[in-house]
C-alpha cells in the first residue's frame, strides 16, 4: 500500500476523483458546471504533470525513516477513524491496498535474461488494474472525506505532509519549483471546487 495507495489517497483527498451531482438550477447551470468541470480537468493534468516531474523523488522521500513513520501513523488514525464510523468503508481501503501492490508490480523495473517472459502482468491485466484503480478512487473519496472531519486525522495528515515536503527539499532543492507549482493548482481546483458545490445546491 506504501508509496502507491499513500499518493492516490493524498490526490483523492486533495484534489478529488468524482462529479458532482447537478441541482435544479436550470441549463445555465448545467453549462457553467460543465465549463467548470472542463477547467478543473485541465489544471488535474498540470498538478500530476508537476507531480510526475518530482515522482522520484517523492519515492525516495516517502522511505525515509521519519516519513515512515508518520506515514504509519496517519494510515493507523485513518483506519481507525473509519472503522468507528463507517466499519464496511474499511473494505474500501483493503481494496486499495491490493491495487497498490498490483501498481508496485507494474512500476518495478525489471532485468531478463535472453528468453525469459517479463513476469508483470499483459497489457490486458495492465487495463484492469487501471480501470480498478479508477474505481478504487471513486470510492475512496467520500471515505477520506468523512474521515478528515476528525482532527486527528487531520493532524497527523498534516504532520505527513510537513515530513514529506521537507524530505523531498533535502533531496533534491530544485524541486521547490514543482511544488510552488502544484500548491498554486491546488488552490485554484479548491476555489473551482466551491463554485461547483454552489452551483450544485
Amino acid at each position: 500500500m506504501r508509496n502507491q495507495i499513500l499518493c492516490a489517497a493524498i490526490a483523492a483527498t486533495t484534489l478529488g476523483v468524482g462529479t458532482m451531482a447537478c441541482g435544479e438550477g436550470g441549463a445555465a447551470n448545467e453549462e457553467r458546471l460543465a465549463e467548470l468541470r472542463s477547467q478543473r480537468r485541465s489544471l488535474v493534468t498540470q498538478f500530476a504533470a508537476a507531480q510526475n516531474a518530482i515522482r522520484n523523488v517523492q519515492a525516495r522521500a516517502l522511505e525515509e525513516q521519519g516519513v515512515r513513520a508518520a506515514q504509519d501513523s496517519f494510515q493507523a488514525v485513518l483506519r481507525s477513524v473509519i472503522q468507528r464510523d463507517d466499519p464496511e468503508a474499511v473494505a474500501v481501503l483493503d481494496r486499495a491496498e491490493a491495487v497498490g501492490q498490483d501498481l508496485q508490480l507494474l512500476s518495478t523495473p525489471v532485468l531478463l535474461a535472453p528468453g525469459d517472459e517479463d513476469p508483470r502482468m499483459s497489457p490486458e491485466e495492465q487495463r484492469a488494474v487501471a480501470k480498478e484503480l479508477a474505481e478504487v478512487e471513486s470510492l475512496l473519496r467520500p471515505v477520506t472525506d468523512r474521515a478528515f472531519q476528525d482532527p486527528d486525522v487531520r493532524a497527523r495528515f498534516a504532520i505527513l505532509q510537513d515530513s514529506v515536503l521537507a524530505a523531498i527539499l533535502r533531496l533534491e532543492p530544485g524541486s521547490q519549483v514543482n511544488l510552488d507549482v502544484m500548491r498554486r493548482l491546488e488552490a485554484q481546483i479548491v476555489e473551482l471546487d466551491r463554485e461547483m458545490e454552489a452551483l450544485s445546491d
